[in-house]
């Protein structure tokens, strides 16, 4: 049977030249530009604008909303000016990476190394690109132009605008060199951060088993996106950082749109399975220090203690998903309507049910707070 080959060793002329000239022009001509001419507030508010455009990612990769057909070609536009493939192409290869992410059908995989995942996959890999996976953006009028057009959607989008309206304020070149080549530069080394850095260092807290990770840094570069952990386990939410304080931009204009109906449909994930994940993540990281230990009574007994915990605290969650659950149907019926005492028994079973997960999580916070060995000395 022969093997299906998903990628070839090959030199990408493209890709390394366009790399090398944009840096070069970054590095090189930046600090000789500003050097002689400085940087005016219109040089600085274009850089600043571009690099903030929005992209593909959440939009057309993980369809985590839906947006009205002027966001969309904005989004399409702006992402373009990224340089980095089509939205249709894009998204195939991203989705391909969730779905066998770390084997040899993940295009970017960390397995393959550092540098690998970094850049090295776009300048000396040529890669199949597998678009049964995006029949939905195959539907929509818009993708497929931009698809069939990405250079002149890229080139318009991504250098002429820029450099159109640097002419405008009398500072051409240097919107091309900071608007274009450092922005460029700048996108793309934050990008490939979250191939690279954020499947090699980080924190595991929803799946400690995966490769990706929740870095701040690459969330605090890219907006949101370096939580790379959350993502992984709950691709289809369009929050990145679930938490009200997690820096992350692109959930605020997502929820922003939303409220100005240019958005709709906004998934996200609910509070239960987020929290579920989060205990079955501590459940492994503790058991895995544990059992890292000599095989010893000590340290069976404290398997068997974590584990009770873990299905008391898990099972109290369960509950109190469920009242709040049975809760949300009630309202949906008529019954509802006329019956105060079934809504106020409704709220007094969640009320009792989170309560009681408190209580647990208490004595589950409390045990996998100890240090391994005092656990195991309490054990012995």
């Amino acid at each position: 049977m022969e093997t299906q080959v998903y990628s070839v060793k090959k030199m990408i002329w493209t890709n390394i030249l366009f790399f090398a000239v944009t840096t070069a022009v970054a590095l090189i001509g930046g600090p000789v530009y500003y050097a002689k001419c400085g940087i005016s507030a219109p040089e600085l508010m274009l850089f600043l604008f571009y690099m903030t455009a929005a992209g593909y990612h959440r939009l057309f990769s993980h369809v985590t909303y839906r947006a009205n057909p002027v966001i969309r070609f904005l989004f399409l536009f702006f992402g373009a000016a990224a340089f980095e493939q089509s939205a249709l192409a894009w998204s195939a290869q991203h989705r391909d990476h969730h779905r066998y992410v770390d084997t040899d059908r993940d295009p970017y995989s960390i397995q393959k190394g550092f540098f690998y995942a970094h850049i090295g996959w776009l300048i000396f890999w040529k890669h199949k690109i597998d678009y049964d996976n995006v029949n939905d953006l195959q539907k929509d009028a818009m993708v497929m132009h931009q698809h069939r057009y990405y250079i002149l959607w890229a080139a318009v989008s991504g250098i002429v605008l820029p450099v159109a309206a640097g002419a405008l304020s009398g500072h051409a070149l240097g919107a091309f060199i900071f608007a274009v080549c450092l922005r460029l530069t700048l996108v793309y080394h934050s990008t490939f951060f979250i191939n690279s850095v954020c499947h090699m260092f980080g924190k595991a807290t929803y799946d400690v088993y995966a490769t990706a990770r929740d870095h701040w840094l690459v969330a605090l570069l890219t907006f949101g996106e370096g939580y790379h952990n959350f993502h992984h386990r709950f691709p289809s939410d369009y929050r990145n950082g679930v938490r009200w304080f997690d820096w992350d931009p692109s959930k605020w204009l997502i929820r922003l749109m939303g409220f100005l109906k240019m958005a709709s449909d906004l998934k996200r994930v609910s509070n239960f399975k987020i929290l579920a994940a989060r205990l079955a993540g501590e459940n492994c990281r503790f058991s895995d220090i544990l059992i890292k230990h000599e095989s010893s009574e000590a340290v069976a007994a404290a398997v068997k203690a974590l584990t009770a915990r873990y299905a008391e605290v898990k099972s109290t969650l369960v509950r109190w998903e469920t009242a709040a659950l049975e809760y949300h149907e009630l309202l949906q019926t008529k019954m509802a309507e006329h019956s105060q005492h079934l809504k106020k028994a409704g709220l007094e079973k969640i009320d009792a049910a989170r309560r009681e997960f408190r209580q647990a999580y208490m004595t589950w916070a409390e045990l996998t707070s100890l240090k391994p060995s005092r656990l195991l000395q309490l054990s012995a």
